[in-house]
């Protein structure tokens, strides 16, 4: 029942703070400066002067630290004007001396004891009146004179209801020292940065800036989780208009420098070069420098550099370091280069250190950075080898004579440049190593790196990269539409007179037509596709051609598509791990999921799953997670669907432009483990962020599992519009298979309930038609229920329970199916008036959900049976106010500021309201709401 958090990443905190207020502790809260001290206050503040408690604020700033009782001036001058409680003469006195209100008498000093006791019978007066909320932001600039009297007041206040926010400013290592400012009963909260996802969503809310890729990672590792570094590094960022390089410094700004300085101000200028050691290492490991190094000695005892558990020198705070190595001239980072390049024992990490070294030309090290890039791939790192073939490109002389290789890329495996010379010059070279670090950024997920070295090649000599760069372009997540075919077009003329060339665009070609019309348009020109593969002995080119023709043939023709897919698994056995190879095998598990073997299915997924992971190929792993979210939700594996849906989330985040698909994915997790509240609002913000994409089939998942969790919300009508249209854009897809997205069932039983009868039927029976052509006897059961629940509403609903009951299998390939079935059994047993089975069926239903870790569909079990166990009698007066402020939309901390109760108090008052009323949720309680 807890309302909605205001902050982000911040609910637990929020919740801390509201529980010890509410028992009238003081809270101190502290950490570094911008961890968002103020933006918690700000929020806890504006929600008790919601609840209609006096907020009293005061922010000092250190430049007013030494104005005598200015914080008292800020919380009580506002007081003093507008019907103060009335103050003994003599303390009135005093107080309006100190607070600058009144001259002090001529020769007389000012009484401090006085002063003291002006404020604590002040606060006094008003506690009387309501709860009092004293809010001290940033602590540490409080004048003196105002701490004194404040910490007087503070020991005294007793069982008054005062309560006090105090915010202080505190560095990593060091101790609050406000402490005294606050009652004996007080709680101290550390506040810590922001987690990964949190600070993504940040930037995209604060900035509507879609940082992506290891540009956003950086921020994050660099900001340490503070809001206020990361949203500062990000408005640099957009300042710049470029995505920083890996080697490149964040650009760090003004405003933060004074933060950060001044602890390297500090140090020796013998210390910099020990620093900058650490700053440019990748793993900077303790061994790099001697124990004897002053600047090693000087940056452990001041605390600028710590060891990590695993033994790694670090500085204590990540944006430190980008100082460091930002503020050091060129000459300076090579020669810290330079050293490392003898220093670290990793090859792959010593062969880029010589290139960051290294300024000019150098044909002999880009050889070795392209072998390097070899390696580092094998390690399933594909982001350092992209990196690692820019910088390849970078020492690429303009006239190498070397022998070309195989840089040519069409889809994601290399191939011979065909068309080129043996011999080839320097801005080939370049052309094919640029795009090889893009063929490696894409498998890594780096869209900016993809884009940028895509753009480089499609200005560069070789009509083949520019092909292989351009359909890489397309490729990217987010592309506008007419983007991609601009693209295409440009591709196709590189292409023309080369047979393979032609092949992968017209591949391409048909890939797009897929995004755009589903499965309806049989695929264009892949038998053409395939015949080019062959003559060309592409056998990338062939598997691509074979996995697009399954992608459209598993829909039509489930039976027919097992020797396709047994044709494309024999070709792709042995090949590299690519995308073409990764949905072979993803498909597999897809077609043995829809024929009800999940076993078989989670086996197959699971290891293409652990392949992907370690071969680092992100963009991919995205995919088989949303996969894997439905698999684990068929099998009955809740908790799994949750979790890997959260996780699918994070990566899309990072990865894509748009938000559809991380929002989706975040939603599918909440329907399994979450809250069907999360759920809706998350699908409901994917299918607004859909007219940002071509992705059809995305918004159609989004908007049927949006009427998921409309259903669980009692929101039937609503439900059955998102459900309908979700269907409807499936099948104008010609997605016909119910077992490819199971809506069907739940959408028919929602025009059931809204008195849709005919629709309903004539749906069911399509349904019905379609599993049979398919062989798809996993659906039946879903269908079966909706069908007889269609006869209890339109006939004997005790009949119709009766044959529902039959039809009940003991086990099931989705386990969800049975204990779905047994709510709508629940709802007929009800409408028969047989509550003893209607209860029972629930109670199974329970057990079946909380086996599985179902947490949204447990709850609505759990609902129902509290409807159904709900007592008799009229309600009482504190129930009908209750139920009044909610009609009103008031939330249940305004309810509890309102009735003087605790949040907590409300809750469990509005639990029992729901139970005694028959209702689920606030919307029904607001419909059938009584009056007093």
């Amino acid at each position: 029942m807890s309302d909605q958090p205001t902050l982000l990443g911040r609910e637990d905190v929020l919740e801390r703070c509201r529980a010890q207020l509410d028992t009238g502790a003081g809270v101190l809260l502290y950490g570094p400066a911008g961890i968002g001290k103020s933006a918690v206050v700000e929020a806890l503040g504006a929600e008790a002067a919601a609840q209609g408690q006096l907020v009293l604020r005061s922010t000092p700033s250190a430049v007013e630290a030494g104005l005598p009782h200015l914080t008292l001036c800020d919380l009580f001058c506002g007081v003093l004007d507008v019907d103060p409680p009335t103050l003994p003469g003599h303390l009135r006195a005093a107080l309006e001396t100190a607070l600058l209100r009144g001259a002090p008498l001529a020769g007389a000093a000012t009484d401090q004891l006085a002063i003291r006791l002006g404020v604590l019978e002040l606060l006094r007066g008003l506690a009387l009146r309501g709860t009092v909320l004293l809010v001290l932001d940033d602590a540490h600039w409080i004048d003196p004179a105002s701490a004194e009297v404040l910490a007087f007041a503070a020991r005294r206040l007793g069982t008054l209801p005062v309560r006090m926010l105090v915010t202080e400013r505190v560095e990593p290592g060091s101790e609050p020292l406000a402490i005294e400012l606050l009652p004996p009963q007080m709680t101290e909260i550390p506040l810590d940065g922001l987690p990964e996802t949190v600070l993504g969503e940040l930037l995209r809310n604060r900035l509507d800036m879609p940082l992506t890729g290891d540009t956003l990672g950086r921020v994050r590792a660099s900001s340490g989780g503070n809001p206020l570094y990361a949203l500062e590094l990000g408005r640099a960022l957009r300042r710049r208009g470029e995505p920083v390089r890996p080697d490149e410094p964040l650009p760090v700004p003004d405003r933060l420098r004074p933060l950060l300085s001044a602890r390297l101000a500090e140090l020796p200028v013998q210390a910099m070069p020990a620093l900058l050691l650490v700053a440019a290492a990748a793993r900077p490991g303790r061994e790099l420098l001697p124990t004897d190094d002053p600047g090693l000695a000087v940056g452990l005892a001041t605390g600028v550099l710590g060891l990590s558990p695993g033994g790694e020198l670090r500085f204590s705070h990540p944006l430190l370091g980008e100082l460091v190595y930002a503020d050091a001239t060129p000459a300076q980072r090579q020669a810290a280069h330079t050293r490392l390049a003898d220093l670290v024992p990793d090859p792959v990490e010593r062969v880029r250190h010589r290139a960051l070294a290294t300024p000019g030309p150098d044909p002999a090290l880009a050889r070795a950075l392209e072998a390097a890039a070899e390696v580092a791939l094998a390690r399933g790192a594909p982001g350092t080898a992209a990196e690692l073939c820019r910088l390849a490109a970078e020492h690429t002389p303009e006239m190498s004579g070397e022998i070309n290789g195989s840089f040519g890329y069409f889809g994601d495996a290399a191939g011979d440049a065909s068309g080129g010379p043996d011999q080839v010059d320097g801005p080939f070279l370049v052309s094919h190593r640029l795009l090889a670090a893009a063929r490696h950024a894409h498998a890594a997920g780096l869209p900016e790196q993809v884009r940028s070295a895509c753009l480089a090649v499609t200005r560069g000599p070789d009509h083949t990269d520019r092909v292989g760069a351009r359909l890489l372009l397309a490729r990217l997540p987010g592309q506008d539409p007419a983007e991609v075919k601009t693209l295409l077009d440009a591709a196709e003329i590189d292409a023309t007179g080369d047979p393979r060339l032609t092949g992968w665009v017209l591949l391409a070609r048909a890939y797009q037509t897929f995004r755009e019309t589903g499965v309806r348009v049989g695929p264009s020109g892949l038998d053409r596709i395939e015949q080019l593969a062959r003559d060309a002995a592409d056998e990338e080119l062939e598997v691509e051609a074979i996995a697009t023709r399954l992608a459209h043939q598993l829909h039509r023709d489930p039976k027919g598509s097992l020797e396709i897919l047994d044709r494309g698994c024999a070709l792709a056995h042995g090949q590299p791990l690519t995308e073409a190879t990764i949905f072979m095998r993803q498909i597999q598990a897809v077609a043995l999921v829809r024929s009800g073997d999940v076993t078989g299915a989670l086996g197959t997924h699971e290891r293409l799953r652990a392949d992907t992971e370690r071969a680092g190929r992100t963009l991919d792993l995205c995919d088989l997670l949303f996969t894997a979210t439905g698999l684990y939700e068929r099998a009955g594996r809740c908790a799994e669907a949750h979790a890997t849906g959260q996780y699918g989330g994070r990566l899309r985040a990072e990865l894509e432009s748009d938000r559809l698909g991380e929002l989706l994915q975040r939603g599918a997790a909440e329907l399994n483990g979450g809250t069907a509240e999360r759920a809706f609002e998350l699908l409901d913000a994917a299918a607004s962020a859909w007219a940002r994409t071509d992705a059809v089939e995305w918004l159609a998942y989004a908007l049927g599992l949006r009427g998921r969790a409309e259903w669980l919300l009692g929101r039937y009508e609503a439900s059955a519009r998102s459900q309908r249209r979700s269907r409807s854009l499936l099948h104008r897809q010609g997605y016909t298979d119910p077992a490819m997205f199971l809506v069907d069932a739940d959408l028919a039983e929602c025009l059931i309930l809204t008195g849709a009868t005919a629709e309903a039927a004539g749906l069911l029976g399509e349904a019905r038609a379609e599993a049979n052509r398919l062989g798809r006897d996993v659906v039946t059961l879903g269908l079966t229920r909706s069908r007889i629940l269609l006869d209890g509403v339109t006939g004997d609903p005790r009949a119709a329970a009766d044959a529902l009951r039959a039809q009940l299998p003991a086990e099931h390939p989705y386990p969800l199916e049975v204990a779905r079935a047994l709510l709508t059994l629940a709802a007929l047993e009800r409408r028969a008036r047989r509550r003893a089975a209607a209860r029972a069926a629930l109670q199974d239903a329970v057990e079946r959900y909380t086996l599985a870790g179902c947490v949204p569909y447990l709850r609505y079990a759990e609902a129902e049976l509290a409807r159904l166990d709900a007592p008799e009698g009229p309600l009482t007066d504190l129930e009908l106010r209750i139920a009044e402020l909610v009609r009103a939309g008031a939330t249940n901390r305004e309810i509890a500021g309102v009735l003087h109760l605790s949040v907590k108090a409300v809750e469990a008052n509005l639990t029992r309201l729901f139970r005694r009323l028959g209702v689920r949720n606030r919307a029904e309680l607001i419909s059938r709401a009584p009056t007093a």
